[in-house]
C-alpha cells in the first residue's frame, strides 16, 4: 500500500475559497459552530475581544488572529486561566513559561494588542516581558475612543459599571452574562463568548471558544474567581 503525503508547502485555502466551495463551505460551517474554527470573516476593521485565557486555546487563538486579521485584540485579564497564581503564588515559573507563549502569538502578528492585569496575573512579569514591544498593558480599568464609540475594559463587571461606555469589555466570572441596557450600551462578558466589534458600523459578532476552554478554565467545577 503506497501513502501519499500532503506537500507541507500546498497553499491553505482563503476565506474567499471557503465561502465559494459548497463543499468547504459546509465542512467549515460545522467547525464554526462546534468551535472549533472561528467564524470566516474579515476582521481588518474590528476588535477581538477575549478574556481569562488558559494555555491549551494558544493554538486556537493563534488560528483565530492568523484567520481573521484583528486590528486590535483587548485582553481583559487572566492570560494564563489555567494557572491560578492568586491562590498558588509558587507556579510563577510555570505561568511565566505559558505567559510567553502568548506573548510570541501576540507580537508576531500585526494587531495592536491591549492587555489588562486579571487576579491571576503577575504585573512585574508581564511589564518585564513587554517592555520593548507594542504591547500595551493596562494595570487598571480604562476607555479608548474608536471613531465615534467610547469602549471601557476592565477585568470585572464592577471594573466597567461605572462611567460605562457604548461598549463594555470584562470577563473574571459569569455572575453579569452579557447584555446591551436600556441605554443601548454593551456589556460584553469575555469568559462567555469571544466578540468581535466592527470599529465602523459597531456591529457585534460573538462566537465561541474551542471546546475543552471552560474545562481548562474550572477548578473542580467552580468558576475562577
Amino acid at each position: 500500500m503506497t501513502t501519499l503525503h500532503l506537500p507541507s508547502n500546498l497553499p491553505k485555502p482563503t476565506l474567499e475559497e471557503i465561502r465559494n466551495c459548497p463543499v468547504r463551505s459546509r465542512i467549515d460551517n460545522i467547525a464554526v459552530r462546534a468551535g472549533l474554527n472561528p467564524p470566516p470573516v474579515d476582521g481588518r476593521d474590528m476588535i477581538l475581544h477575549i478574556s481569562d485565557t488558559p494555555s491549551t486555546m494558544f493554538p486556537y487563538l493563534r488560528r483565530a488572529i492568523q484567520r481573521l486579521r484583528p486590528a486590535w485584540i483587548v485582553h481583559t485579564g487572566d492570560l494564563v486561566d489555567d494557572i491560578k497564581l492568586e491562590t498558588r503564588p509558587g507556579m510563577i515559573d510555570l505561568y511565566r513559561k505559558k505567559l510567553r507563549v502568548l506573548l510570541n502569538l501576540l507580537t508576531e502578528e500585526t494587531c495592536g494588542a491591549i492587555l489588562l492585569t486579571g487576579n491571576h496575573d503577575h504585573l512585574p512579569s508581564l511589564l518585564e516581558m513587554t517592555e520593548n514591544s507594542s504591547v500595551q498593558v493596562w494595570s487598571r480599568p480604562g476607555r479608548f475612543y474608536i471613531g465615534s464609540f467610547r469602549f471601557r475594559a476592565g477585568h470585572t463587571y464592577e471594573d466597567v459599571m461605572n462611567d460605562a461606555g457604548e461598549y463594555n469589555l470584562f470577563g473574571h466570572n459569569m455572575e453579569h452574562p452579557t447584555s446591551i441596557d436600556e441605554y443601548g450600551r454593551f456589556f460584553l462578558n469575555g469568559l462567555e463568548k469571544m466578540y468581535l466589534i466592527h470599529m465602523e458600523t459597531g456591529d457585534v459578532i460573538p462566537f465561541k471558544y474551542p471546546p475543552g476552554t471552560n474545562d481548562a478554565r474550572l477548578e473542580r467545577k467552580r468558576i475562577s474567581l
